[in-house]
């Protein structure tokens, strides 16, 4: 492998609406202090000339000895080998046609069952690797009371079960309007057996955001799924606990940071016929979750703050880290200046993308071990 070595609320960290009487004033940090720490070394990933950047995310497997990586960017699949970085094949997808995949990717996820799209806010397109459609489901008519459904992995990932042959979509709203409050039916199942879709996970958002409609940023949820326990995991933006639901089954757990946070509401504008949706850049918030079970973690992504200072954009950020069975482990700050906020898992440790690189002929990921 090519190695290298406004309505503002200050939430302290004992202050937490949904969180359990623990805080992190009464834990032991197993993890504290800065991300870069845990930098193992560097993979170097080349480029062809077509591609302008690759991705932030990788599928890893495996194939009898050999190891790969695989990658969605614009229409194309990219594999590459994992000891050495070098591209062995390169698949572009058709947009239309029997085996097209759509104009509008709403999220992809790579499989050894295939490669599933969200396409055109329509269906669920299943694919072989070698881009021929095994085949479709649409996406469910939703009540009106939804309003107007948004199925996407842009922020949650989709998690497929290769045994029950089904496929979990989050439907996440644009913004979060005071008639959705109530709703509940935010996490679906699609079953490619049955070839049909039914709501998995039932949750309300949380009172708090009553304070939060209109708002992009703040006004959302964050979903993973932990295969390894059957536990879904749903984080909103200005909560420091996360739900999680299992066996039918919802409780609150700590996920805190340990760093004071602002968090600021957005505002809205009318221009005419329209509505414009203003959110604070500057606002603290709480964005993805990622679980890596080789290592057996979850990690949480928090946007501390973010500030321009002498035309220079300073955005502090951190990973709160959990173990499979929820216990907090603790914190390590980064900056989004440094690293890609979202990453993925392989046996040898969980990989983030450089921001800077340093060279046109490949992109370089730096691996951490926790």
């Amino acid at each position: 492998m090519k190695y290298s070595l406004l309505s503002f609320r200050l939430v302290l960290i004992g202050a937490v609406a949904f969180s359990c009487t623990q805080n992190s004033t009464d834990m032991t940090m197993s993890y504290q202090g800065e991300l870069k720490a845990y930098i193992q070394d560097t993979l170097y990933l080349e480029k062809d000339l077509e591609t302008k950047s690759l991705p932030q995310l990788f599928t890893y497997q495996k194939s009898g000895a050999a190891e790969f990586l695989l990658g969605f960017v614009g229409s194309s699949l990219l594999k590459y080998d994992y000891s050495s970085g070098v591209l062995v094949e390169k698949v572009t997808f058709e947009k239309e046609g029997p085996d097209g995949i759509g104009g509008f990717i709403a999220g992809n996820l790579i499989t050894k069952d295939g490669i599933f799209f969200i396409s055109d806010q329509k269906q669920i397109i299943q694919t072989d690797l070698s881009g021929k459609m095994i085949q479709k489901i649409p996406l469910p008519d939703l009540p009106s009371d939804r309003m107007a459904a948004n199925f996407n992995a842009f922020s949650n990932l989709m998690h497929w079960n290769e045994a029950n042959k089904r496929l979990i979509v989050t439907d996440v709203p644009f913004v979060l309007k005071e008639p959705l409050l109530p709703y509940k039916d935010w996490v679906w199942a699609f079953d490619f057996k049955e070839k049909s879709a039914k709501p998995i996970l039932q949750f309300n958002f949380p009172k708090t955001y009553q304070d939060h409609l209109d708002d992009p940023e703040l006004g959302v949820y964050f979903h993973t799924y932990d295969s390894s326990s059957d536990q879904h995991l749903i984080g909103f933006p200005v909560t420091d606990s996360l739900l999680v639901s299992k066996g039918g089954k919802q409780t609150w757990v700590y996920s805190g940071s340990r760093h004071p946070l602002i968090f600021q509401k957005g505002k809205t504008e009318s221009r005419g016929e329209y509505t414009v949706f203003q959110p604070s850049n500057e606002t603290s918030r709480y964005k993805s979750l990622m679980v890596d079970n080789y290592q057996k973690l979850i990690l949480r992504h928090l946007i501390i703050s973010q500030e321009v200072v002498e035309k220079q954009f300073n955005s502090k950020n951190s990973f709160i880290l959990m173990n499979l069975d929820l216990e907090y482990l603790g914190e390590l700050d980064f900056s989004t200046a440094d690293f890609a906020p979202r990453g993925f898992a392989t046996p040898s440790g969980f990989y983030l993308k450089l921001q800077n690189q340093e060279s046109d002929d490949r992109e370089a990921y730096v691996r951490l071990t926790f």
